[in-house]
């Protein structure tokens, strides 16, 4: 096995647990507020993937990897975990996840709910956020996948 291996299997541990995190908001997304989850369409469902693989990503990272989070609010939040009980058990980037699904949820709420803004307004801000969230995800995949 090559040297490599290993750090693939990261890779496709961080989109599998990505997509498995994600459907399962999104579905109780669209069960608590199904108006919500219709107006924000597939852009608000990208949105949530983007932030969420962000997050897994990290938690691989962090926990799994033992590299170091270079953004100083992402740092202060996995520190905050650190000092949990929880830590022990449960590593530092469970709570990095859970900020950035919260928050993607948050964006999607607002943006489906505003008032007077012409749809393709909503697709550019949940695009935007879910390439915020992309991005960064997708970088530390590959990180993950050439280290």
């Amino acid at each position: 096995m090559s040297p490599a291996a290993p750090n693939l299997a990261w890779t496709a541990f961080g989109v599998l647990g990505t997509l498995v995190v994600t459907a399962a908001s999104w579905e109780l997304l669209r069960q608590i507020a199904p108006t919500v989850a219709d107006r924000a369409g597939y852009v608000g469902l990208f949105a949530v993937f983007g932030q969420v693989l962000d997050g897994v990503s990290t938690l691989i990272g962090v926990d799994a990897l033992s590299l170091a989070e270079r953004v100083p609010l992402s740092r202060a939040i996995l520190g905050v975990a650190a000092e949990l009980p929880t830590a022990p058990l449960f590593g530092t980037g469970w709570l990095f996840v859970l900020v950035k699904l919260g928050l993607a949820l948050a964006v999607v709420v607002a943006v489906a709910d505003l008032r007077g803004a012409d749809d393709d307004y909503r697709r550019g801000v949940l695009l935007a956020a879910g390439l915020v969230g992309l991005i960064p995800g997708l970088s530390n995949l590959w990180l993950y996948a050439t280290v």
